[in-house]
């Protein structure tokens, strides 16, 4: 019985050691396996694999799983990696009160499958109540041996707001075909004072660093009036995000930006390491050495670790662009209403701001009578442009010249062989220039050289006897002698006496034709006709005669015909005389030859 008695003691003594030891050991490994420290990090890819730096650590490796977590300012972002035997997981937080054994709309259930649909339930005494996920972002990747989900929460349906410290209750809880993994490992669905704690080293993000790590100018050096672009570049250097930021600027003593990254478009917030580049067109430069002075502050944080890296500056100049023109001496030039004569090989200068400015050269310049320079072209480095005003656009310094061509007044004048006034139908000469003009103009413009006279034009004949070749180089007066002339035609019967009424035809050299009548003196006048050999045929009273002259030599044409109204009327009168003649012979012979009639006396008797 004693022996009873001392073994019952000594047990009594074994349970209570280990109750004991249970007692203090127990509440430090529960401690130790439900805390979760997620950190503050860069922003992993939501795409359902873990890449190697996407997450620091891994928060919780498991049998059945493993767990990865980090956040930022705006998200929480959560990565589970489930043996094939699981087939959902519930991700379950308490934004309230953590010892709470009941569902409340402070505890909230996000349940994944391996289909990749997501439900979102809040608590509700002892029941989950389900509503829309709303903005979660997810990716579950399925593979041989296990599955993975990848989703951020945003902070704002946790809770959870940057710069706060906050502890949130979590438990993560897989269940597949008969089985269930939970962690912590007694956590229970619908007792939140069973689940662990997960919270931020960085109070959701504390620590920045907002640093103005350049502020850089396109040009040191530029045009009053144009435009100058200032650059700056952020970096957060801390290792918590900056939700926004506060940018100043100032040219010389004038306030140009004071606005936030968040109003200016930028990427806001800037987590740990993100860069920002601003770009900020200054217009309108005026000419003298400016400063340029930027200030950024991060805002929305408790504090700025390293404020002295928050200011820089830049400094720079703006002078007039100085415009050079050459040109002919003696001719206009003007820039935007400011105008300058040309007096050397010096040309002028005008000095002026940046933009679109309007040059104009003087089209025509008459030095002297007979003698004018016109506008060929502006040449500027290789190229031409060819319209006296030139849109002009000015970024710096420029050299420009204007070209002239030097021209001599030519003026034309045309007789006939008579030296008289003359109108061709046109002319045909080739300028110093080779170029072939063909027209009527008396004066013209020409440049320096031989002008080729080679055709001219009258009743569709040439009648320039030879080209001609004239040097100009001084304004000329050219008198050209053309191959016209006028002449007569003079019909006459074989008496010589003048035949009016004939009909004379006449094919000239360009082989048309004419229709004349012969007045009272039997002439017919041919006036200017292109010199040479013309085909004249007469016709009078059924005769015709045609002869071929020269009417270039032979100006003054008689021709002969062998009948004419005179011979017939002299034919015809020296005919009725010897008619006349004749009879009258006969009737002078029968009276001759006639007998003497007998007298016959009538006698009465008595």
């Amino acid at each position: 019985m004693k022996r009873l008695r001392g073994a019952a003691a000594s047990s009594a003594a074994i349970l209570l050691i280990i109750i004991l030891v249970a007692a203090v050991y127990l509440p430090l490994r529960v401690s130790a396996e439900s805390e979760l420290s997620i950190p503050l990090y860069r922003s992993p890819r939501i795409d359902g694999v873990v890449s190697p730096g996407e997450y620091p650590v891994e928060q919780l490796s498991l049998p059945w799983g493993k767990a990865y977590a980090v956040h930022n300012n705006s998200y929480l972002f959560f990565t589970v990696v489930l043996n094939n035997a699981c087939r959902t997981v519930d991700l379950l937080f308490n934004t309230g009160f953590l010892n709470s054994t009941i569902l409340t709309v402070s505890t909230t259930r996000y349940a994944v499958n391996r289909s990749g649909v997501l439900r979102y339930f809040y608590g509700h005494g002892e029941e989950w109540l389900e509503e829309p996920a709303g903005d979660i972002l997810l990716r579950v990747v399925n593979g041989t041996v296990s599955w993975t989900i990848e989703l951020a929460i945003p902070l704002s349906k946790l809770d959870v707001y940057p710069n706060t410290p906050k502890t949130l209750g979590f438990a993560l809880i897989a269940s597949g075909v008969g089985v269930n993994y939970s962690w912590p490992t007694d956590a229970l669905l619908s007792n939140p004072s069973s689940w662990g704690v997960a919270s931020s080293p960085d109070n959701w993000a504390t620590r920045c660093d907002v640093a103005l790590e350049g502020v850089y100018l396109d040009k040191k050096s530029l045009i009053a009036g144009s435009n100058l672009t200032l650059i700056l570049v952020l970096r957060n250097k801390g290792d918590a995000a900056i939700p926004d930021y506060l940018i100043t600027i100032m040219l010389d003593d004038a306030l140009i930006v004071n606005t936030t990254g968040s109003q200016l478009g930028l990427k806001t917030p800037m987590v740990e390491s993100d860069w920002v580049r601003f770009e900020k067109i200054i217009p309108n430069v005026t000419e003298g050495s400016h400063v340029v002075k930027v200030w950024v502050k991060a805002l929305n944080v408790f504090h700025d670790s390293d404020e002295d890296n928050n200011f820089g500056q830049a400094s720079f100049t703006a002078r007039l662009a100085k415009i050079s023109v050459f040109s002919t001496p003696g001719v206009t030039v003007e820039l935007d209403g400011e105008s300058q004569i040309i007096t050397d090989e010096t040309g002028v200068v005008f000095y002026t701001t940046y933009g679109v400015k309007t040059l104009r050269a003087q089209e025509i310049h008459r030095p002297t009578e007979g003698v004018r320079y016109v506008f060929t072209g502006w040449k500027q480095e290789g190229s031409t442009t060819f319209s006296p005003q030139l849109a002009l656009t000015v970024e710096g310094d420029l050299g420009l010249t204007a070209e002239y061509r030097k021209e001599y007044l030519v003026n034309l004048s045309f007789v006939d062989k008579d030296n008289a006034p003359l109108q061709p139908s046109f002319y045909l000469c080739t300028l110093p220039n080779n170029t072939v003009y063909n027209g009527t103009l008396r004066g013209f413009w020409v440049t320096g050289g031989d002008l080729r006279l080679t055709m001219v034009k009258y009743a569709g004949l040439n009648v320039l006897d030879e080209a001609m070749i004239v040097y100009v180089n001084e304004p000329k007066e050219i008198r050209v002698s053309c191959n016209v002339v006028s002449g007569s035609v003079k019909v006459v019967d074989p008496f010589s006496m003048p035949i009016e009424g004939a009909e004379l035809k006449v094919v000239f050299t360009n082989n048309t034709q004419a229709k004349y009548v012969t007045a009272s003196g039997g002439t017919v006048n041919i006036s200017r006709v292109a010199g040479g050999e013309l085909t004249l045929t007469v016709t009078n009273l059924g005769y015709s005669a045609t002869v071929k002259v020269s009417f270039l030599t032979e100006r003054e044409v008689t021709i002969r015909i062998p009948m004419s109204l005179n011979v017939v009327l002299i034919i015809i009168g020296a005919f009725l005389i010897v008619v006349i003649i004749i009879v009258f012979k006969i009737l002078r012979a029968r009276e001759r030859l006639a007998p003497r009639k007998p007298e016959e006396y009538e006698f009465e008797e008595l």
